[in-house]
Order: C-alpha cells, then structure tokens, then sequence
C-alpha cells in the first residue's frame, strides 16, 4: 500500500504544483492521524527551505490554518481522484492507448478492495482526528506490522517518506 502511495504522489503533485507547506502539512496530518490544528502549527515552524530540485513544489506562501484545511483537504481530493482513475479500466485503457511509452503510475490498474484500503491511509486527512485515528507512536518501524497494512505503520512510513524527501536532513 505505502508502495502504491508513493509511487503515484508524484504525479498528482505535478498534475497541480502545490505549496511546499501544504504538502508538509498533509504529511504531517497524515502522519498524525488527522489532527490538522496540529499539523498547521507544526508546519509554521518550518523555517528550512524544502528541496528545490522537485520544480512541482512552489515557493511556501503565509497562509492561516483555514487556508491551510482547505488546501490540505484538496490534496487529499486529488488522491481519491487518482485511486479512482487506477480503479477504472476504462481511464487506464485509454492512457495506455493515447501514451504507450508512459511511465508505469500512469497505467497501473490496481482492484478495488486495494484501492479502499489505500483511501483509509488518506481518510484520516478528510474527515480530521474525529473518528478516533490514532497516530503511530515513536519512530522505530515494527516491519511485521507494517507488512500486514497496520495503518499508523503505513502511514508513518508514507508521512516520512515524503516530508523526508521534500525536507531532507
């Protein structure tokens, strides 16, 4: 699962260049379980300028904690857009017919039991820390659980994934 996220988080980004701040934030809350007031307040301390190399990432704007729900919220929508899209056989048929040398995340088809468990590692963003998500606590990675799709484990490992790749150390 965290392999599919991945894999397709660039695309999405391209498709609409977002904040480097954003992003930040929508790990974060992905990573905490959906606690956005956090996530805000942990993203505005962000003083490190991210990775310029990713040219899909524009330069961080001031926003207020509103600003930063909705643009989170809409990242989030442009995730369920895509599993959508890798759901239907008839979207990756015509990619694959219109673009025959597009690279692999443009034509994965993936079932759709696979994609409502990839969509529960994002719900979290949608609906915010309310149905009881529980963010994973301490950094070691435990490789059984993550194996088995626990969902703070994917979670974590997608959150610092990104947030690592976009704030390196």
């Amino acid at each position: 699962m965290a392999r599919l996220q991945c894999m397709k988080f660039p695309d999405i980004i391209s498709e609409q260049p977002r904040d480097a701040l954003v992003v930040a934030a929508f790990t974060l809350s992905v990573h905490n379980g959906g606690d956005m007031s956090e996530a805000v307040d942990i993203t505005r301390t962000i003083t490190k300028p991210h990775d310029g190399s990713f040219h899909e990432l524009l330069e961080p704007k001031s926003l207020d904690s509103e600003a930063y729900n909705k643009e989170v919220k809409d990242l989030e929508a442009s995730f369920r857009l895509a599993l959508d899209h890798m759901t239907d056989q008839q979207i990756v048929s015509e990619a694959m017919a219109a673009y025959p040398q597009a690279l692999f995340p443009d034509l994965v088809f993936i079932p759709w039991g696979l994609s409502l468990r990839v969509s529960q590692i994002f719900s979290c963003v949608k609906v915010g820390g309310k149905l009881g998500f529980v963010a994973k606590q301490g950094s070691k990675i435990d490789y059984e659980s993550l194996a088995q799709g626990s969902l703070p484990d994917v979670r974590h490992i997608f959150a610092r994934f990104v947030f690592d790749t976009i704030y390196p150390l």
